[in-house]
């Protein structure tokens, strides 16, 4: 199987009850971290366990609204003037995207959900045209967390992209 493509980001605020697209995707790099504990007995490994403990999502996307920003972040937006306060609390939510795969030539759209995420503004960075032109993606990164029943993400595989995108707009309450 051959993955390629990340679209569609979206989030809802886990304490409202509509999401936002969040732009288009340019990247989502999941890193998990585990629990892990080795008992040793009679000289030898006797057992082994390793558990999900959190994971950190790198996501990138072409842009970030101030709307959307302070959806995500918790900043708030007056007069076309975006406040980040260091007192701000960004709030628990739902994250979900869709990846295109080709399995013996044929497409198919896999689906991520992550039930409880709580986003972090990601750097920010700024170059003068030379030249070249390099456009700067805005970064966000999502501390993965497990919802109540102990899920930290669900995926789901599609024949079609319509599918995937119902799917993902379920999952965040985004009407279509």
């Amino acid at each position: 199987m051959a993955e390629f493509g990340a679209n569609y980001p979206c989030f809802k605020d886990n304490s409202e009850s509509v999401g936002v697209v969040l732009g288009k995707l340019v990247s989502a790099n999941l890193t998990v971290n585990n629990a892990s504990g080795e008992l040793y007995a009679d000289d030898a490994l006797a057992e082994q366990v390793s558990e999900f403990a959190s994971g950190s999502l790198a996501m990138e996307t072409d842009d970030l609204s101030d709307a959307n920003a302070s959806k995500v972040y918790g900043c708030t937006v007056s007069g076309g003037e975006v406040t980040f306060n260091k007192e701000d609390t960004p709030p628990e939510g739902t994250l979900a995207y869709y990846k295109v795969l080709s399995r013996g030539g044929v497409r198919y759209y896999k689906a991520f959900v992550y039930p409880r995420v709580k986003a972090q503004v990601g750097n920010d960075n700024a170059q003068t045209r030379g030249s070249s032109i390099t456009f700067q993606p805005a970064t966000t990164t999502f501390t993965v967390m497990c919802d109540d029943s102990g899920n930290w993400r669900k995926t789901k595989t599609f024949d079609s992209k319509a599918d995937a995108v119902a799917y993902v707009n379920t999952a965040c309450a985004i009407s279509s």
